[in-house]
């Protein structure tokens, strides 16, 4: 029994975009409190449960998830029958994470932006549209895109993981050994969570750094910043900082973005995904 039922390949460019939008921003508001755990832990800043500090940046965090959520769901999509050939041809397990780990990376700037005035609200408030106007006159238009590199790395590795790792973990075992879908999804989630999470670990740690010290008065470039952080907390485990609040976090967005995606698409597309 084949269960190689992604949407994606069967929307076009602006069907994905909004279907995209729609699961980012829905992922975005249920995992904000993970989100500014995961920040602040990462940047040494102490733990709270003060609702009003757990909600700052949730605007331009919705906006981050809705915008590189559709962007990367437009860009897979295009890989995907790129690899394929078309919508109809089945992928391999390979092509299906490779295209997803393209999508992801294409979407690194516009990922970056977002993150960086989300962290910037989530240390100093300010809103959405004054933060980076407030960033370009301190410190210049370059700055908008501080952290850049690092944040491509990491939505590569990310995006092969939701995209790739997490539907074709569900086909495997649902094919190979008949295990219910949700199931599959959800070693999918927790398996691609954890090891993309450790992959990708350092890359985030040093974005999320540099990106709250826009000024470079402690972090210059990704590798000045990942030597500060070794040096100042002694071993490599300094890069890994927040690291069970990150994979808490991801394994959620796993979770929910595959679900929203798959559960939206049939209702928002009936006539292309909805069940015949």
């Amino acid at each position: 029994m084949s269960v190689d039922t992604d949407p994606l390949r069967k929307l076009d460019e602006n069907e994905n975009i909004r279907l995209g939008i729609a699961a980012g921003a829905i992922d975005a508001v249920l995992t904000q409190p993970l989100q500014y755990w995961k920040n602040a832990f990462q940047q040494g800043l102490p733990f709270t449960m003060n609702p009003k500090l757990l909600c700052r940046g949730t605007g331009a965090s919705v906006c981050n998830m809705g915008t590189t959520t559709g962007f990367q769901f437009v860009t897979s999509g295009f890989y995907q029958k790129l690899i394929t050939g078309g919508a109809d041809q089945k992928m391999s397990y390979g092509q299906e994470v490779a295209a997803a780990s393209l999508g992801g990376a294409s979407s690194g700037p516009i990922c970056a932006f977002l993150e960086l005035v989300m962290i910037q609200q989530q240390r100093f408030g300010g809103n959405l549209l004054g933060t980076p106007l407030r960033l370009v006159r301190e410190h210049g238009a370059s700055s908008l895109l501080r952290g850049c590199v690092p944040t491509i790395g990491r939505e590569g590795i990310y995006c092969a993981g939701y995209l790739g790792i997490v539907p074709v973990t569900q086909r495997f075992f649902t094919e190979q050994y008949g295990l219910n879908p949700n199931y599959g999804n959800f070693l999918g989630a927790v398996s691609g969570g954890l090891v993309c999470v450790a992959i990708s670990q350092p890359l985030d740690t040093a974005k999320t750094c540099m990106q709250g010290d826009v000024e470079k008065k402690k972090y210059k470039s990704l590798t000045h910043t990942l030597q500060t952080l070794i040096k100042e907390y002694g071993s490599v485990k300094a890069i890994y900082r927040g690291y069970w609040w990150r994979s808490a976090y991801v394994i959620c967005e796993f979770l929910i973005l595959d679900n929203v995606k798959k559960r939206l698409a049939p209702i928002m597309y009936p006539d292309k995904c909805g069940s015949r």
